[in-house]
């Protein structure tokens, strides 16, 4: 009998945070959204600077980008129902227009469209379901009798945790990282852009920008 050729897949790894959308994060966003609508205690935003120095001999991953603090007892629910003018409001308008012009041209190529960030996953899920991506990735928020408690459950989408989270997705599935992209904008991607074959850094920092030159990778702006 003949074996059977193993499927490989062909991905296109998109992170969030300023590379698809320019020049703000998710979180920065929704902060400015739920103050807006006065949904977000001050309080809340008390506890979050506090955390923030208090996590700050540890760095900068567990002062403020594992800090989630800010959701601490909002209503699962009531945030989700909000969600739709959230995004229509103040995500829709910072999409690069570059990259989704990225994702069609790759998508086309029969490309499976994966997002990775350290947000949170449900402003992931927002990008995943708009732009019909196979698939997304962000930080899990724990929550407890319907409220967030502003703890993350499992990996952190961030460094190396970047690559554990991608891994987990996959579940085993052949990649040919080879022809594969990945697209990001800091130092701290570089792991995950080593991965793929076509690393592509998107309005680079600088050292980025100095890796990216001295290993030939494509750089864009927008």
């Amino acid at each position: 009998m003949k074996k059977t050729e193993k499927s490989f897949l062909k991905i296109a790894v998109f992170d969030v945070d300023r590379t698809f959308l320019v020049k703000t994060t998710g979180e920065t966003q929704l902060i400015r959204f739920l103050l807006k609508k006065r949904m977000l205690p001050l309080l809340n935003l008390f506890k979050y600077v506090y955390t923030v120095f208090r996590r700050l001999p540890r760095g900068i991953e567990e002062a403020i980008l594992r800090n989630k603090t800010y959701l601490s007892n909002l209503d699962v629910q009531k945030l989700k129902s909000v969600l739709p003018e959230f995004f229509e409001k103040h995500l829709q308008p910072k999409f690069s227009i570059q990259l989704q012009k990225w994702i069609h041209e790759l998508r086309e190529k029969d490309y499976q469209i994966i997002f990775i960030s350290g947000t949170v996953d449900f402003i992931v899920d927002l990008l995943v379901d708009y732009l019909g991506a196979d698939g997304g990735i962000g930080s899990t928020m724990e929550t407890q009798k319907n409220r967030f408690t502003g703890r993350i459950l499992g990996i952190h989408p961030y460094f190396n945790g970047k690559i554990e989270a991608l891994y987990q997705f996959l579940d085993g599935r052949n990649v040919d990282y080879d022809s594969s992209f990945g697209f990001a904008d800091s130092w701290a991607d570089v792991p995950l852009l080593s991965l793929f074959g076509n690393p592509i850094a998107v309005n680079p920092g600088l050292l980025l920008r100095i890796k990216a030159r001295k290993n030939r990778w494509k750089m864009i702006w927008d």
